[in-house]
């Protein structure tokens, strides 16, 4: 049997680590292999709970430490290919969900996220895998609502995607050219509200909090250290341009654009100039565009407006 040392202690492990709860107290995290159980020791306390690995399922499940927190993998690969890092952590007597990690890139269109959310505080479910996968099928609908077929195609020669309103401004993706698209090289690009850009290249992950949603986001970059995956504070690049001109997020150019149903007519609904959005698609005449609208509470409003009343 193989022995590994932990803060003075010997148990068999596959993995282990330690991270600050308090001011005082060091919770040390690892997985024991013969009871198959996630653990958490504080001095002489000892949680548990019990986790196997599954490397022929898919999605497979396993636990490592991403970002030095200790975390539930999932990896999957079918229509969307992805690996989902859920971080754990003891708070009292029970295990708890903390961030929702995500590198999902969609066959289905193309697109490549990296993002993640913290302040789950989640008791753990026995069913772990359903609540995981449950989150990421809702995030892959969502991926998979934007035609990028638009810039493959050539229709629209860039791709912006708003991503989060905060107080401090707009945050959205962009894929500059169909080239950079197909290479999956996207940039975040922050528009400040007093009008500020700040440009982070290569493909950054974008990290927010779990039910503050005008809270600023968080922009990370990734490194590899000692082989585990490790986010970093990313700082925007100086690239001598205003990338926020160069390739604004797709907008309302009139003073009222109106929503339209199904049979197109007008509804009472209606966005104002400048207010931003994410296109979805654009009917085979060129009149018609499926919108995407993320509003002021972060909250996404789908409908149908007239192309015409929209800078593309």
């Amino acid at each position: 049997m193989n022995k590994y040392k932990i803060t003075l202690l010997l148990i068999p492990v596959f993995y282990s680590s330690f991270c600050s709860s308090g001011d005082t107290n060091t919770i040390t995290y690892g997985y024991d292999k013969l009871s198959s159980e996630i653990y958490a020791t504080n001095g002489d306390i000892k949680k548990t709970f019990k986790f196997k690995f599954d490397y022929t399922g898919n999605p497979s499940y396993s636990f490592d430490f991403f970002s030095n927190s200790p975390s539930i993998v999932a990896d999957g690969r079918s229509l969307h290919d992805f690996t989902a890092y859920t971080t754990l952590k003891l708070n009292h007597s029970d295990f708890y969900f903390d961030c929702l990690y995500y590198d999902i890139k969609s066959k289905q269109n193309g697109m490549l996220v990296k993002e993640g959310v913290c302040g789950l505080n989640t008791v753990i479910p026995v069913n772990y895998a359903e609540y995981i996968e449950g989150k990421i099928n809702d995030i892959e609908k969502d991926i998979d609502s934007l035609d990028t077929s638009l810039l493959v195609s050539g229709k629209i020669k860039y791709l912006p995607v708003v991503i989060n309103h905060n107080a401090n401004g707009l945050v959205y993706k962009i894929y500059e050219s169909k080239d950079a698209f197909l290479n999956d090289n996207f940039s975040i690009l922050v528009v400040k509200n007093n009008g500020g850009c700040e440009i982070y290249p290569d493909n950054p992950w974008i990290i927010t909090e779990n039910g503050k949603p005008f809270q600023e986001i968080a922009v990370k970059s990734e490194v590899m250290r000692n082989g585990k995956l490790l986010l970093i504070n990313a700082s925007p690049k100086d690239f001598g341009i205003n990338k926020c001109l160069l390739f604004p997020a797709f907008s309302v150019n009139v003073n009222k654009a109106f929503f339209y149903d199904s049979s197109f007519n007008a509804k009472k609904s209606y966005l104002i100039r400048d207010d931003k959005i994410n296109l979805t698609a654009i009917s085979n005449d060129g009149k018609w565009c499926s919108v995407n609208y993320l509003n002021d509470k972060n909250k996404t409003v789908k409908g149908t407006m007239l192309c015409s009343q929209l800078n593309l």
